[in-house]
């Protein structure tokens, strides 16, 4: 029976569906597709053993490597901050703006790495605590809970001088209430950088007069930023931590797991990005809801590349880097004609990704019929068919792919 990820059309379906209505769609459309008995089958036994446990070494090999970069260029943010707030000027405030955009495309490529019980997002096992992705890269951003908006010219944390300005107030008021309370990760620095953006065809306009000092609340907002910049590179340093090689950290825990189990473990991080995360919540919900709210990083329209930085991560898990096999080379041995299904549909999912005309909010503006919208309903369609085209792999193989929104 064909998957209802496959059925002809599937991108006209997204352009008329409301946004409750499409996450239901995208939920019912993976849940139709079969999935194997999680005790496994080929993958853990066999003669392709080998060629499945050489992919999932590579896979932790990649994935270390791939958060370094991200907490490399991370450093190198707080470094370029740190710059400006000693000499604040137009110049220094872009250099920062720069420094967060070469970040952004670094932690993208790391998201294929989320969904997999991984560092990121599992749960340690030595604490109990979740892992910090919530303090990464939490958004939609609650712009006035954080700082002034328009109409609120002394609104938000920053203008509240009751509250100490610290590093305990910023982890305690992330998401103290709602989801959107954020103060913490990549996207309150961009609106710290970028400020709100009320422009049709721009990011937001901060002004670098925002971080001069001798003032009591611009000195509450350099405090913030340079905080939010120190956080950043802590929690991105825990998650390296959790991908050292050594045991007791999360690639000798995976790579002592049945094959089957482990496979399927590290092939639901791509499935559920592309199927769930990125199909759904990143731009089928801004979609159907048109708001530039539900866009990812809506302060610095910068969310046409995220979205190809996610593929690239895909693509890395999944076809591998230099002398790190990916993903797809233990699906070949198992199944060479639904590997190349994958690759195929990756390679068209890429094509469109990097087809996105940006700003990203024009065209949540647009009307129906525009063509740049129609770039993202089929990227949209594409990726349900990703994730549809993985887990099929799995369940043919013996390996149990999960996709959803939890780990």
């Amino acid at each position: 029976m064909r998957s209802l990820l496959d059925r002809p059309g599937i991108d006209r379906v997204i352009r008329s569906t409301p946004v409750l209505a499409w996450r239901l769609l995208v939920l019912f459309a993976l849940a139709a597709t079969p999935v194997a008995d999680a005790s496994g089958g080929p993958a853990g036994t066999g003669v392709h053993q080998p060629r499945v446990t050489a992919a999932l070494r590579g896979y932790t090999r990649l994935g270390r490597a791939a958060y370094e970069d991200a907490l490399r260029s991370a450093q190198r943010l707080r470094e370029v901050v740190h710059t400006f707030l000693d000499h604040p000027s137009p110049d220094g405030l872009a250099s920062a703006r720069q420094a967060w955009i070469d970040c952004r495309d670094d932690y993208g490529r790391t998201e294929a790495f989320r969904f997999s019980g991984g560092p990121i997002d599992g749960v340690d096992p030595k604490t109990g605590e979740n892992g910090p992705e919530g303090r990464i890269n939490s958004w939609p951003v609650d712009e006035a809970y954080l700082d002034y908006v328009i109409g609120q010219p002394h609104g938000g944390l920053i203008s509240d001088v009751s509250v100490p300005m610290t590093e305990q107030t910023l982890i305690g008021r992330n998401g103290a209430d709602e989801d959107a309370e954020v103060t913490l990760g990549y996207h309150a620095i961009e609106f710290l950088l970028w400020g709100q953006d009320t422009s049709a065809t721009g990011p937001g306009d901060r002004s670098f007069t925002d971080y001069r000092p001798d003032d009591p609340i611009r000195e509450r907002r350099r405090t913030c930023l340079e905080l939010e910049t120190g956080l950043l590179v802590h929690d991105l340093g825990r998650v390296v931590d959790g991908w050292r090689p050594e045991p007791g950290h999360f690639p000798a825990t995976l790579l002592a797991m049945d094959p089957a189990q482990a496979l399927g473990l590290a092939l639901s991080g791509p499935a559920t990005l592309a199927g769930f995360e990125l199909a759904s919540e990143r731009i089928g919900v801004p979609l159907a809801s048109n708001r530039q709210e539900d866009e990812q990083s809506c302060f610095s329209d910068n969310t046409h590349r995220d979205i190809a930085a996610d593929l690239e991560g895909i693509a890395l898990v999944l076809e591998g880097s230099a002398g790190s096999p990916g993903l797809l080379s233990a699906i070949g041995a198992l199944d060479p004609e639904r590997a190349a299904d994958i690759r195929a549909r990756l390679a068209r999912a890429r094509a469109l990704a990097y087809a996105i005309v940006p700003p990203f909010d024009a065209v949540l503006r647009s009307p129906a019929t525009d063509p740049r919208r129609a770039t993202l309903e089929a990227l949209a369609g594409e990726l349900i068919g990703l994730a549809g085209s993985i887990q099929r792999a799995g369940a043919a193989s013996g390996v149990a792919v999960v996709i959803g929104g939890g780990n």
